[in-house]
């Protein structure tokens, strides 16, 4: 009897003792998507834009000021935080002359670059339409536009 209550007992405390283990792993993991998604606000939050949305003609579009950083880093939050749909398909650094480069996914037939000094056109041909993006180095300012048309 003596011995069916001491199995009894290690049982309930292995049981015990696994499941405090899984809930600090639970913990850990939340603490950890926690950290990672304030990284991300931060970083987001890191960069001031005063930004307002202007009508076209067949289309819509947002024209941003961001004050103190420069092209690159402007580009790189565009990739970043998906400021454009299908901005997965940018290259990961800006090229230094013209460039066209062919995709063929998801209606994105190709995104054509224009760079000239201070100031970077990027073109996004769609089967249905254009996207444009421009920043424009202006002093110690950049100015971020982001342009829709329908065909």
């Amino acid at each position: 009897m003596k011995k069916i209550a001491c199995v009894a007992l290690l049982a309930l405390f292995f049981t015990n003792c696994k499941k405090s283990n899984q809930d600090e792993e639970l913990k850990s993991a939340k603490k950890t998507e926690t950290t990672a998604s304030t990284l991300k606000e931060e970083k987001v939050k890191k960069v001031e834009e005063d930004c307002k949305d202007i009508q076209v003609e067949m289309g819509s579009g947002k024209e941003c000021i961001i004050k103190n950083t420069d092209i690159n880093t402007v580009y790189q939050s565009i990739i970043a935080n998906k400021e454009v749909e299908e901005s997965e398909f940018y290259l990961s650094t800006l090229p230094t002359k013209n460039k066209s480069v062919e995709i063929n996914k998801n209606g994105l037939i190709s995104i054509d670059y224009e760079i000239t000094t201070d100031k970077v056109a990027i073109e996004m041909n769609y089967e249905g339409g254009v996207t444009e993006v421009t920043l424009e180095k202006v002093e110690n300012t950049i100015k971020k536009s982001i342009y829709h048309y329908a065909d």
